[in-house]
């Protein structure tokens, strides 16, 4: 079965129609978004990234600020779309009649996860978030499919609370950052900050953006110096120590800070900014900025097994022409570009 990919021409469905969708009930934005039920078996279900999370998902107070599922679920009546939050970490989740399994927490667990489910056979998960690339070693014949593009860069916190002052430059080179995450630069000092010891941070082992970020700035070891706490979510200034804040780095998707800024999900930025690589900014008019250091940009992934492919429901949901390609208004009102052209879904042939 060959897979391409290619353009979504289909018009867009209004935002004003979905609200106007009888027989909804919205998440709340702030609860768990974790599915009302246990899903159907007939039910399309997903686990993995946090970066994507919302956007998938049911977060949101409305229908023009939820994500896809709650959209998708509105229109659709049969074969239902859910997706389990990345956290709590280590918790049991029920997928579907008689499938408990412990919650995926990122991008690589969740990944990992649907690829022990297409081995198994079980039928327990359907799709994976991932905000990484497929990794051939370990993902073998699973196939990423893109929807949204976005960047991760780091995040500093002010000197105090509410204020304008910071410890760290504005700016910092890519090499810059690759001697923080080595430990080779350890004072914001040396990069023109103040003197005081830099605080790295990093979020847990199966996050996708921890591996991009990695990835991006070519460390494979991270220095001693590095924090990694190993429940810490990503994208979140809240994980981050109180007391760190002031003098700390943590990698951020750039998507997932604007979307924050707009109050579309949780405010979980506690006062960080986003700060510039190699004289870039990495936000635009209130967007992801194409012309970001080229590094740090990424696309964002629906990841799904290759006998699935060809079937309608899930043509349906995660194709060129399916809901999620079909619907860009969704990706952007959540942070991320909308994909336009030959890289947006999947088409079988």
């Amino acid at each position: 079965m060959l897979v391409s990919f290619r353009p979504t021409i289909t018009a867009l469905v209004a935002a004003a129609a979905l609200a106007t969708m009888a027989g909804v009930s919205p998440a709340i934005a702030g609860v768990d978004t974790d599915p009302p039920n246990v899903p159907k078996k007939s039910d399309i279900v997903g686990v993995g990234s946090d970066t994507t999370e919302n956007v998938i998902g049911l977060d949101g107070g409305t229908l023009n600020q939820s994500g896809f599922t709650i959209n998708y679920n509105a229109t659709n009546p049969r074969n239902k779309l859910w997706s389990f939050d990345a956290f709590p970490a280590g918790e049991q989740i029920t997928t579907a009649p008689g499938c408990t399994i412990t919650r995926p927490s990122g991008s690589s667990a969740g990944v990992a996860a649907l690829k022990a489910d297409e081995e198994s056979g079980a039928g327990c998960i359907d799709f994976a978030r991932s905000s990484r690339v497929k990794n051939p070693a370990t993902d073998g014949d699973l196939v990423f499919v893109p929807f949204g593009r976005d960047g991760v860069t780091w995040a500093r916190f002010p000197k105090s609370e509410g204020g304008s002052s910071y410890n760290s430059p504005g700016n910092l080179t890519k090499q810059e950052i690759t001697s923080i995450y080595e430990c080779t630069i350890t004072n914001w000092s040396q990069v023109g900050g103040e003197n005081v010891e830099i605080e790295p941070y990093l979020p847990q082992s199966g996050s996708g953006t921890r591996s991009f970020w990695l990835s991006a700035i070519g460390v494979t070891s991270p220095g001693a110096c590095v924090n990694q706490p190993a429940n810490m979510p990503e994208n979140s200034g809240e994980a981050v120590p109180e007391a760190d804040r002031p003098v700390a780095i943590v990698p951020y998707s750039i998507a997932n800070h604007i979307a924050q800024g707009n109050q579309v999900v949780d405010d979980l930025r506690a006062g960080s900014d986003l700060g510039n690589i190699d004289g870039k900014k990495p936000v635009s008019k209130g967007k992801v900025n194409d012309q970001f250091a080229p590094a740090f940009l990424r696309q964002v992934f629906n990841v799904l097994k290759p006998a699935d492919l060809g079937k309608k429901a899930f043509k349906k949901i995660f194709g060129t022409r399916g809901y999620i390609c079909d619907n860009t208004q969704i990706t952007k009102r959540f942070g991320f570009g909308p994909i336009n052209g030959a890289a947006c879904g999947y088409t079988v042939a």
